[in-house]
């Protein structure tokens, strides 16, 4: 597989590390104004302001080691423009206390501006687990239904 550009593992790493120092003001500088978002806890975000006081406020104080899997990575990029799939983890904080490993996937697209790469979409979910969706826990028992295989 092709090397990630300097580049976009560059805004990757910004990214993880605004994440993890609770640096909004450098994690805003990464971003587009008119941004639109899906995560983990707002379900759609449209613009920067919404993102960082719905999405970014609720989540960063109570998450740790925060990180990209960039192994997993895969870019397409062009002059103007760029797609990144990636694998995310971290270390959630339950009411402050328990700590809880979290696994998830994002997709960023990302534009290039003057100062640099932009973000004008992400999607950043939990990894699917069956343990809240019946669809998943349906299609997991029937991998074992010797009748529907």
């Amino acid at each position: 597989m092709k090397a990630l550009p300097k580049p976009l593992r560059s805004w990757l790493r910004n990214f993880s590390e605004a994440v993890r120092d609770r640096d909004f003001a450098s994690g805003k500088k990464l971003f587009d104004a008119r941004v639109v978002s899906f995560g983990t806890v707002r379900f759609r975000a449209e613009g920067l302001d919404e993102l960082f006081s719905r999405q970014w406020q609720a989540v960063w104080p109570r998450t740790r080691d925060f990180d990209f899997e960039y192994d997993s990575t895969v870019a397409f990029a062009g002059s103007g423009g760029a797609v990144i799939a990636v694998n995310w983890f971290s270390t959630g904080l339950v009411r402050g206390k328990k700590s809880v490993k979290r696994r998830g996937r994002a997709t960023i697209v990302l534009k290039k501006s003057a100062p640099g790469w932009k973000a004008v979409h992400t999607h950043f979910s939990i990894a699917p687990t069956s343990k809240h969706d019946p669809i998943l826990r349906h299609a997991k028992s029937s991998l074992h239904d010797p009748r529907l295989r």
